[in-house]
């Protein structure tokens, strides 16, 4: 059960944060916060043993609202005190940011891509098959399969399934060195773009992002990886199945295949070359 409290600034251990303090947007909200005040307290967690009693709360939830109580000098900020472990604070900060507007395309991907990592982690690890036919099949404390975890957390995230796959194929199939070019950029927030970039293989990938670090836009870069493919001779393509097809062919098709040439053309210009 949560409870509201109003907790001296001093009293919040910050800890490892899955989104770092952008200085600009906490500057924003310091302002918004002096002239409206908190609108939505932050969420922290009972730990009474952090930093020898010294902070018996951590922050959950809500990194640029305390720092902006910092800037405006406040000692106490109101807080939601839930009842979690390290693991579930962790969960309930990705599944914040993940409703976040600011969030690219690209990041929320990645921070869906996170949750699953920590969910499997405190629930069990992916299994294939199971027993489906246990009552307690889908209970999230027994290993699950692929199926449940997809479940799971789509009900935890409020995501559909199409959209849970969408999500799945841009944060699992885009190598971290070509996330690390695409932020900052439009294709950062273009989820077509994204999803055609995730289908690319690892060494094409790679070529964009060396491509990118040299100076390239994305398109630019994707044209060194998938350089246009050379023209063919339609004659000769055409030659070639042909020949392809002959091979194929017993004696008495071929055969008829000579006829029907005999009847289309005149070929005395090869008993000339002869």
């Amino acid at each position: 059960m949560a409870e509201y409290l109003r907790i001296p600034l001093s009293k919040i251990h910050i800890g490892d944060r899955e989104r770092p303090i952008d200085e600009d947007c906490a500057q924003a909200i310091a302002a918004s916060m002096a002239e409206c005040g908190l609108i939505n307290p932050i969420t922290v967690r009972r730990t009474p043993a952090a930093n020898n009693g010294a902070t018996p709360f951590t922050l959950v939830a809500g990194g640029h609202r305390l720092r902006g109580g910092v800037i405006n000098e406040w000692s106490e900020i109101d807080a939601i005190v839930v009842e979690a472990d390290a693991v579930e604070g962790q969960l309930i900060e990705l599944q914040e940011n993940l409703y976040r507007n600011e969030l690219t395309k690209l990041d929320r991907a990645l921070f869906v891509l996170k949750f699953r990592e920590v969910w499997t982690d405190k629930y069990g690890k992916v299994q294939r098959g199971g027993d489906r036919k246990s009552k307690d099949h889908r209970d999230p404390l027994i290993a699950t399969s692929g199926r449940q975890l997809a479940e799971s957390v789509q009900e935890r995230l409020g995501l559909g399934p199409a959209s849970y796959k969408r999500v799945n194929r841009i944060g699992q199939n885009i190598r971290p060195e070509l996330r690390a070019v695409l932020r900052g950029t439009s294709a950062a927030d273009d989820q077509t773009r994204l999803l055609a970039l995730s289908r690319l293989t690892v060494e094409e990938q790679l070529g964009i992002a060396a491509a990118m670090r040299e100076g390239a836009d994305l398109k630019r870069a994707l044209s060194f990886a998938k350089p246009e493919k050379p023209q063919v001779d339609p004659q000769a393509e055409i030659y070639r199945k042909v020949v392809a097809l002959l091979t194929k062919a017993d004696d008495a098709t071929q055969l008829r295949i000579l006829h029907h040439l005999g009847e289309l053309r005149d070929f005395s210009f090869l008993e000339d070359a002869a």
